[in-house]
């Protein structure tokens, strides 16, 4: 549904934070950007801000829409043809990619989600572009992280969306107004005459981001809080990454194996239990092919090995075998571990936030190193 503006009421978006954001961006010399643009409010809010601030700070910067079309509601079509029309007005190229994959039965939010990652980072590397911007906004962030929070989960997981993530260890997909509510961002397009798309999947309370959107809607102190506490977990998150980075640099404690890494505990004795835990939990990952950091328990569980087991004593644990020899510790894939020749940790996602974690791992086992996030000011 084509949703247009209204003349009254209108409250301005903060375009301090905005500008702020899209500066922030390190862009190379007559650099593509790929702009994710579905039609809703906040992409279309994206596209029209990167479009009037790169033409003014950037103008050698070109910009690419693209919508995915995933097949799944009739009006898709019609819809990507109303953002190609709506970017020929502005000068902007753009592509509509298609889902063409079988619908899974069940999980198809994240079928869609990887199947856009996809798509877009493949579009990417055909421009050559080093970025992907997308439209999430802080109230995505409220909802992601209140979804979380009511699985019980904890720690890293309340840090919520990452401001980039790294996909196939060649594209950055950035998300710039984070920091922005959804309603400042049609409050913006309302004031500047855009019109946007309404999407009524987005009002199907069979998916759980749909219900928390609502129970949020009228609760601006409880979207604050999560905020808050989305926004301490981030902090907590990256500043554990660098210490966990740091462990796994000293070479007094971590060398390279032939199929993993040596840990030797005694270099470690003066190491914070968090840098430890940190390093472990990515080490593990990566040597057992896990798709995401080992959690906090199963690395303290193997610490808790590598300190106090008597030579000749073996632990498997997290796709791992790990073997204490002369006081060290061989962390190796476990023989019966099937993932051996997969993807290594952070091969298909990387959030910024654990870039210096990646960067260490890396280094210590001699791989091509991870792009660095693609901002100013680190």
């Amino acid at each position: 549904m084509l949703t247009r503006p209204e003349e009254n009421g209108v409250k301005a978006l903060p375009e301090d934070r905005a500008r702020g954001a899209l500066d922030r961006l390190a862009l190379p010399a007559n650099a593509a950007v790929i702009l994710a643009v579905s039609g809703g409010g906040d992409s279309i809010a994206l596209m029209h801000m990167a479009h009037d601030h790169l033409a003014a700070r950037r103008p050698d910067v070109r910009l690419v829409a693209a919508t995915v079309d995933h097949g799944l509601r009739a009006a898709s079509a019609d819809e990507a043809r109303h953002v190609a029309r709506t970017c020929q007005t502005l000068g902007i190229g753009h592509v509509t990619l298609r889902w063409d994959a079988d619908v899974p039965a069940a999980g198809m939010q994240d079928a869609a989600r990887q199947a856009r990652y996809a798509l877009l980072t493949e579009l990417a590397t055909k421009h050559r572009s080093p970025i992907v911007l997308t439209g999430h906004t802080a109230d995505d962030q409220a909802e992601t992280v209140a979804m979380r929070a009511a699985r019980a989960e904890e720690g890293r997981g309340l840090a919520g969306i990452d401001e980039a993530a790294l996909s196939a260890r060649r594209i950055w997909f950035v998300r710039p107004f984070l920091h922005i509510g959804r309603r400042d961002l049609r409050d913006w397009l309302a004031a500047h005459g855009h019109d946007w798309i309404d999407d009524p999947s987005n009002d199907d309370r069979h998916f759980e981001r749909v219900r928390m959107r609502a129970a949020l809607a009228h609760d601006p102190q409880r979207r604050d809080a999560l905020l808050a506490k989305a926004a301490h977990h981030a902090e907590s998150r990256r500043r554990t990454a660098m210490q966990g980075a740091a462990c796994i640099d000293d070479r007094t404690i971590w060398c390279k194996t032939e199929d993993g890494a040596r840990f030797d505990p005694s270099g470690a004795a003066g190491m914070s239990g968090a840098a430890m835990t940190a390093a472990m939990a990515a080490e593990l990952a990566w040597t057992g092919r896990l798709p995401r950091l080992a959690d906090a328990a199963r690395a303290e569980r193997a610490l808790a090995f590598c300190r106090t087991a008597p030579n000749g004593a073996g632990l498997t644990l997290a796709g791992c075998r790990l073997d204490k020899r002369g006081g060290t510790v061989a962390i190796a894939p476990e023989p019966r571990n099937r993932r051996a020749a997969c993807e290594r940790l952070f091969d298909r996602l990387l959030p910024s936030a654990d870039w210096p974690l990646a960067g260490a791992l890396a280094c210590l086992h001699g791989t091509p190193p991870f792009p660095p996030p693609p901002f100013t000011n680190r």
